[in-house]
């Protein structure tokens, strides 16, 4: 099986042995074959490790030994003893020791040379534990995480932990963000599109908005009607992709919508990329979350048609700031007024004159969406407005109501061109944001009892928004990568600073 193996991995090889004599004994009595699995996982688990303590050993074993060395203009004396490095790999605890230099015994530990050489993380946890760990919480909670991992590896890094990986991993992913590679703009469709919407994140009372009836609640006190425990923070999701032209007549959306008939051949969305932020303090200053994320997103515009070539959209809701951002940090986009909001609305409206759930609603909703999709905006206000007139029954409380949705509509209107839109292949439907709201914020933030901090809920967003976007090697690499050119500086001269020692 292992003819010869060098001294230091003989522990490794040992146990690997083991294993193959356990499967040897395992077939001999004919065992379920899930059985063997499981015990030859784990001992596969203490082989790796096992491993990865005669690499260190080795790695250590061919590095020089000099007293004195010269970094940076200075001399840096080797200290008397080894310090050990705590070190936890994808296979379980795995402490060693190593030289280290400092100027004086007390004094910062300024060159770490196996450190270096093997590309320490600057926590205890390795990378691949990290990516690993980072998976599992941008899915499931802390303690669901842990029990994950502890399920396929024997051990599990302690919630603690796991908080704290999200955290410094969070740090990097604001810079990812700002820094990453742009979409290859000849693998782009002809129309971008940019979208935006806000979630709500659940949050401790700490860190919740402050109202008024937050402040007088008694604790303990019952719930009145529509009161739910505890305030939530509004996340602002951004979103940008690109999309072939989808030509369709109102009768298409119409059918769509109401009738729930999907379309076939639908262009699919290239290059979709995600971000939620929050609105939050850094280094003592309010960091606005809307204003963030139409930074970003006026940002992947620019580098997604960086020659204006390329028709640009903003579908969204009819939330006010929303749109003036659109209007203010992305000029060119053609602003449309999500469909689906829009008939939202006109249920509403519908219900004003009609039963809730009754037919005549069904149809007035159809009539005058259809319209919509014609449109005929101004026509679809002025008529309900005569219709109301006409009718005259009308409690105050549905005119009030009536006058309030007609009048959305009314200051929406040049958002509203669908006919234009339709007719040049538009999409008009904000699908994409809304589903992120569902996927990236509310799936994983809302979870049973879960209040989050403002930190730890940042911290979760940006890591599963880089996750959704598929971009969760690239991100872990990156950070390696930055990481490494932080914690080892000298790592490139490494031996020259070793070997050239007096």
């Amino acid at each position: 099986m292992i003819i010869e193996v060098e001294d230091r991995f003989c522990k490794a090889a040992e146990a690997f042995s083991q294993v193959l004599g356990k499967l040897q004994r395992a077939a001999a009595r004919g065992e379920a074959v899930h059985a063997v699995e499981e015990m030859t996982w784990s001992g596969l688990i203490e082989t790796g490790r096992q491993m990865i303590v005669a690499y260190i050993e080795q790695q250590g074993e061919d590095l020089p030994r000099p007293e004195v060395i010269e970094h940076e203009g200075k001399q840096l004396h080797r200290l008397p003893a080894r310090r050990t490095r705590s070190y936890v790999s994808a296979f379980g605890l795995t402490p060693f020791e190593r030289d280290v230099y400092a100027a004086r015994e007390t004094q910062r530990q300024e060159v770490v040379p196996l450190d270096a050489k093997l590309g320490m993380p600057e926590s205890d946890t390795s990378y691949l534990l990290q990516k690993w760990s980072g998976v599992r919480v941008v899915k499931e909670s802390y303690q669901e995480s842990q029990g994950t991992l502890r399920e396929i590896l024997g051990f599990a890094p302690s919630v603690n932990c796991l908080e704290d990986i999200a955290a410094h991993a969070s740090e990097h992913a604001e810079v990812y963000f700002d820094q990453q590679e742009p979409v290859d703009p000849t693998t782009e469709a002809e129309i971008v599109v940019a979208t935006s919407d806000c979630k709500g994140v659940p949050m401790r009372k700490v860190d919740a908005p402050r109202t008024k009836q937050d402040v007088e609640k008694p604790r303990g006190k019952r719930l009145k009607k529509g009161e739910k425990n505890g305030q939530k923070r509004m996340a602002c999701v951004g979103g940008v992709y690109s999309v072939a032209p989808f030509h369709r007549t109102a009768e298409d959306v119409v059918n769509e919508i109401l009738r729930k008939e999907k379309q076939e051949q639908r262009p699919q969305p290239q290059n979709k990329r995600l971000r939620a932020v929050l609105t939050r303090e850094v280094d003592g200053k309010e960091i606005n979350a809307k204003d963030v994320i139409f930074d970003w997103l006026a940002s992947e515009v620019r580098q997604r048609d960086p020659h204006e070539q390329r028709t640009v959209v903003a579908v969204m809701d009819g939330e006010t700031k929303l749109r003036d951002l659109q209007e203010l940090k992305i000029q060119r986009a053609i602003g449309i007024l999500d469909i689906w909001h829009v008939t939202e609305y006109l249920w509403k409206v519908a219900y004003c004159f009609h039963p809730e759930g009754s037919d005549e609603a069904e149809a007035f909703v159809e009539t005058y969406l259809r319209k919509l999709l014609q449109g005929k905006v101004n026509r679809v206000i002025g008529g309900i407005r005569q219709m109301a007139t006409k009718r005259g029954d009308l409690s105050k409380h549905k005119t009030k109501k009536l006058e309030q949705y007609l009048n959305y509509f009314a200051e929406r209107r040049e958002y509203m061109k669908y006919d234009e839109y339709l007719a040049a292949g538009y999409p008009i439907g904000s699908g994409v944001v809304e589903g992120a709201c569902r996927h990236l914020v509310k799936d994983r933030m809302e979870q049973t009892g879960m209040r989050w901090r403002i930190a730890g809920a940042q911290a979760i967003l940006s890591l599963r928004a880089i996750y959704v976007n598929d971009d969760w090697d690239a991100f872990h690499a990156n950070r390696i990568q930055t990481e490494q050119r932080k914690l080892y500086p000298y790592k490139k001269r490494l031996n020259v600073i070793l070997n050239c020692a007096t």
